[in-house]
């Protein structure tokens, strides 16, 4: 075995040394670093758990004890767990009991000797003692999942009462007489919790209820179909469910009752079982986090009640029509996904959908010609044109439908803002909304080699930049390393293909400086912050790998492809990252300044449709739960918040979250204080049109170009704002 004195000898080094560089600490040469990683390589030495565990007293280890993992609400427990305790460097150990209180208490005294942080258990044991009294671990750090085992001091657990009232609530609008409740065994309290609510909610049905264990419930599924004829059965699990749609299949002659069951929440759809939604990814990633960050702590709980998410638009009943609608959108992340699942509209119904896919410089050339706009019935806008042109194009939302108000009701106040109303009259719908955010590769920033180098070039910790000089600080030392890890990559990439490309970077370092656009009823630049600005912009364009297109696109390729180490982009170009080689290596941080612009589009349905029921029936449709997810997995966006808390959107997608919480500092000037809208496109053309041939200049002269921005914008201030 490889310890720290040979590599210590083979690489001609101190014991310090090679222990400083293994443990990452200690102020040890970047030179010396590389030595000693590839010596250690060469030798075959791995720093695993079990060194850190002799060194520190503590396992960086979580004991997992489920009955199962081959049913889908402790997979996706496990799943998330695992992913986020590895995201924090600490390890999962999985141990599954199968109900067996034998083979538990067996896995307790194996866990002994693993001294974990902590541990998770749906336990099948009746006392929680068996834990306490023979694990040397915290009794605050074992904690009981879902079922309630006496003595247990820390569990959490779905709201299995509130489950039982919505099915309940579920099952009293429905035409049923004979009901199945199909569970696993009383003694555990979140099946008894189920049960008991659920039959004192229940208004007056014949029901018959079957309890079986884990290893006789496929036996128990086929005796409970043969002894009646129900209307409707009830499971605690999707497991039981599955297994009821074969017993039926194989072993009775009688039609597939309504089926409903308690199931993990995750792109999930059957035409036999309706599903209420648990999110057990949540819990897993929630739970993991919360054990690693309060280890430390004396004075802790981990007890909490998840609640549950429920039926998913149990209550859609979709109209029929024979018709058609057009829709002018562009080409998009969101408009792939859409397509994608448009025949699940058309098929329920009847409502042709034709697709017009422009680029969004023709969408502007068409709403501008009244001949042109008129043939559509909905249209995606830029949220750049949304207060210059969504009064004259499109019809007010408001008071047209019940269920659309809903929709526009719980948008929040931000959104509403920039995505939906104009002078506070409600225009549009968010499509595909989107901010700038920082994507960066964790495999180069967290390189212990890179960041000595950096320490060692500029006297200061590599770590994500809060504002553009240090930004641009980055890139440069990027472009100046020769080093392999970094000798084929840049610090990042620029596109410079269109004026209002270009006209987003620039404004977003402005923004940063805490400039502002709208100035007393005028369109100008302040002159000091303009000039700095343009500073930023200009080293960062002499430090990037510039890219001329037109749109983000190829510079979220160049990111994934591994070409450069951050981007800086409109997130609903990047959902692409998520299906990439390097989705683990990412990392997502807020833009330097933390002013990002708003992009993405809104949906608006036109003055002159004649086909106005029809629009509103898919405004409907696209807005709710199910249909949002869908287009979400499938790479596209939607507003609803529903989706920043789903473990699986969250998986696919984990700067959702984030965006979340950072689209209130968003920006987009697009109207003054007394009302008057400007036309923000044109008045970015103009910007970027400036500081394109700036970009161009060997040694511009700043003052010149925020002077020549200003006139022109001052030139044509009429032409760029409504007149009240």
């Amino acid at each position: 075995m490889v310890t720290i004195l040979d590599i210590a000898k083979a690489a001609g080094v101190s014991h310090g040394t090679v222990s400083n560089v293994l443990n990452g600490k200690g102020n040890v040469s970047s030179k010396k670093m590389e030595l000693v990683l590839k010596t250690a390589e060469e030798l075959g030495y791995n720093l695993n758990n079990n060194a850190k565990l002799l060194r520190s007293g503590k396992s960086q280890t979580i004991i997992i004890i489920l009955p199962t993992i081959s049913f889908g609400e402790y997979a996706a427990f496990y799943e998330s767990a695992l992913r986020e305790a590895t995201s924090r460097d600490y390890q999962i150990k999985l141990y599954c009991t199968y109900d067996n209180p034998i083979k538990e208490l067996e896995i307790i005294k194996e866990i002994i000797k693993e001294r974990p942080s902590g541990i998770i258990t749906v336990s099948s044991l009746e006392n929680a003692d068996e834990y306490y009294d023979q694990l040397p671990v915290n009794k605050s750090d074992i904690i009981f999942l879902n079922r309630h085992v006496k003595n247990a001091l820390e569990f959490i657990s779905f709201d299995f009462k509130r489950a039982g009232m919505d099915v309940a609530d579920y099952i009293n609008h429905l035409n049923v007489n004979t009901i199945g409740v199909f569970t696993d065994e009383d003694k555990y309290s979140n099946e008894s919790e189920f049960t008991s609510t659920l039959l004192n909610q229940v208004n007056h049905k014949n029901i018959i209820i079957s309890q079986s264990n884990m290893a006789h419930e496929y036996e128990y599924a086929f005796e409970l179909v043969q002894d009646t004829s129900f209307d409707c059965i009830i499971t605690t699990n999707v497991s039981k469910a599955v297994k009821l749609v074969k017993a039926y299949h194989y072993g009775s002659t009688k039609p597939l009752p309504k089926l409903i069951a308690l199931a993990p929440f995750k792109n999930t759809y059957s035409n036999e079982i309706l599903y209420y939604f648990q999110d057990y990814g949540y819990a897993g990633e929630n739970v993991v986090k919360k054990i690693i960050l309060n280890i430390n702590l004396k004075d802790k709980s981990h007890s909490k009640t998840y609640q549950n998410i429920g039926f998913l638009d149990k209550g859609v009943n979709f109209q029929k029509y024979d018709s058609q609608i057009n829709m002018l959108t562009i080409e998009s992340p969101t408009t792939k996904a859409l397509m994608k699942i448009i025949p699940h509209f058309e098929k329920n119904t009847n409502i042709r959908v034709n697709l017009d896919i422009k680029k969004t410089n023709e969408i502007f050339d068409i709403i501008k010609d009244d001949d042109k706009w008129k043939s559509y019935d909905i249209i995606r806008l830029d949220v750049v044109g949304l207060s210059w042109y969504g009064q004259k194009i499109f019809k007010q939302l408001q008071g047209l439908d019940k269920k659309l108000d809903h929709v526009l009701d719980n948008l929040p106040y931000f959104l509403k803002d920039y995505y939906a109303n104009i002078n506070d009259v409600t225009y549009a719908l968010p499509f595909d909304i989107s901010i700038q955010m920082l994507f960066y590769r964790k495999d180069i920033f967290g390189d212990e080699i890179v960041k000595r180098k950096y320490f060692e070039k500029t006297k200061t910790e590599l770590k994500m930049p809060t504002n553009f000089d240090t930004y641009n600080e980055i890139l440069k030392f990027f472009n100046e390393s020769d080093f392999d890890l970094l000798k084929e990559v840049h610090g990042a990439s620029m596109i410079t293909g269109n004026a209002g490309t270009i006209a987003a970077e620039y404004l977003l370092r402005y923004y940063s400086l805490k400039g502002t656009l709208l100035n007393q009823c005028e369109i100008k630049l302040d002159t000091n912050i303009a000039k700095d600005a343009m500073k930023l912009l200009y080293e960062n364009y002499r430090n990037s790998k510039v890219i001329d297109t037109n749109w983000w696109g190829e510079e979220v390729k160049a990111f994934v492809a591994g070409k450069s180490a951050m981007v800086i982009g409109f997130m609903n170009h990047l959902s692409v990252v998520s299906q990439s080689n390097i989705k683990d290596s990412i990392g997502i941080a807020n833009v330097p300044g933390d002013t990002p612009l708003l992009g993405g589009g809104i949906l608006g349905i036109t003055k002159k449709t004649t086909n106005l029921n029809e629009n509103i029936e898919f405004f409907n449709w696209l807005n709710s739960n199910e249909i949002s997810e869908q287009i979400t997995l499938l790479g596209g966006n939607t507003a609803s918040d529903f989706l920043a808390n789903s473990s699986v959107v969250h998986t696919m997608y984990p700067w959702l979250n984030k965006a979340k919480k950072t689209i209130m500092n968003g920006k987009r000037e697009n109207t003054f204080e007394n009302g008057q809208s400007i036309d923000i496109k044109q008045a970015e053309e103009i910007i970027g049109k400036y500081i394109l041939k700036m970009l161009e200049e060997e040694d511009p002269d700043f003052d010149c170009y925020v002077g020549l921005i200003n006139e022109e914008l001052a030139i044509k201030n009429e032409e760029l704002i409504t007149q009240l």
